[in-house]
């Protein structure tokens, strides 16, 4: 028997669009480079750094030595808790920044019950630069030994500078760099536009620092780097850390606040105290407290109040 026109074209439409095995549409879902490219991203996107310990522990993996900035004002606290296990066995300098605002007897006992290479710098003077350079020579000098023993050419030797945040690691990173900046050219591994920078002809900086994000302290810790200004000012109360601090600064260093504002040690309400000595009056003559507290901080910062550690 024969079909219609209309039957055999309803049967050739029911073939197309509802077999499996059809040509045009089965190849449309069969395409694979799509998915291989957001494959392909993700992989990438896996192996970046995401956070700052894997940013640090990427950038590790390709330097000689550590160079770890600490803050002389706070030469335990500006130490991060995991550092040891984040730099293995890495070797390592110690840099304590801001000399002429720490207290000289203290840091000097930090100095002498380390066993770590170290040096005491102030960055706003040009002297001491030649003596980290030659310390991160001998730092590096087995590495460099090691080369030769191998029948490698010797090579600079390659550092990073990682520190708490406000430490003082880009002020390093200028101030050895100077104005004998030379670019050698991007390493592997490292995120792209990374420069190094040749400081010697046996060492060579990375120009970016190693950012340790400062987790993992206690409050006293996290109140101390507050009041020196070591951690964002979003994650702390100005009141409570100024607090703490003229309670530390009361118990260590009495006689540099009564030579800061006379009468301040012994106040009952100091805060109270400080704002009526400073005429900082709200309506009413009531004390601003949180103003003299600003104050008392910015103030601690820049010095004024005298050379101290408080650890």
């Amino acid at each position: 028997m024969t079909r219609s026109r209309s039957g055999r074209d309803s049967e050739k439409q029911a073939r197309g669009s509802g077999s499996p095995s059809s040509g045009g549409e089965s190849k449309k879902k069969r395409k694979p480079k799509q998915k291989s490219s957001t494959s392909g991203s993700r992989n990438s996107s896996a192996r970046s750094p995401r956070t700052p310990f894997q940013h640090i522990q990427n950038l590790i993996k390709w330097v000689d030595l550590v160079i770890e900035v600490i803050d002389a004002r706070l030469p335990d606290s500006t130490r991060h808790p995991n550092a040891d296990a984040i730099f293995g066995h890495k070797p390592r300098l110690f840099i304590f920044t801001k000399e002429d605002l720490a207290d000289p007897e203290a840091v000097r006992a930090v100095l002498d019950r380390i066993d770590v290479p170290s040096a005491l710098v102030s960055l706003k003077r040009s002297s001491g630069k030649e003596k980290i350079i030659n310390m991160a020579i001998e730092a590096t000098r087995a590495q460099q030994e090691a080369l030769v023993r191998k029948g490698i050419l010797p090579r600079p030797m390659r550092i990073c500078i990682v520190g708490l945040p406000n430490v003082g690691k880009s002020s390093l990173i200028n101030w050895l760099i100077g104005q004998r900046k030379t670019k050698t050219g991007n390493r592997p591994g490292i995120t792209q536009g990374t420069q190094w920078v040749r400081v010697h002809p046996k060492l060579e900086l990375l120009d970016t620092p190693g950012i340790l994000p400062p987790t993992g302290f206690t409050e006293l810790t996290r109140d101390k780097l507050a009041a020196l200004n070591l951690l964002p000012q979003s994650n702390y109360q100005v009141e409570p850390v100024a607090e703490e601090a003229l309670r530390l600064l009361s118990e260590s260093y009495p006689e540099l606040l009564e030579r800061y504002m006379e009468g301040l040690v012994d106040a009952e309400d100091g805060f109270d105290y400080f704002a009526r000595k400073r005429n900082l009056l709200s309506q009413g003559a009531v004390p601003d407290r949180l103003r003299a507290c600003s104050i008392f901080l910015a103030e601690l910062r820049d010095g004024k109040i005298g050379r101290l550690t408080l650890d």
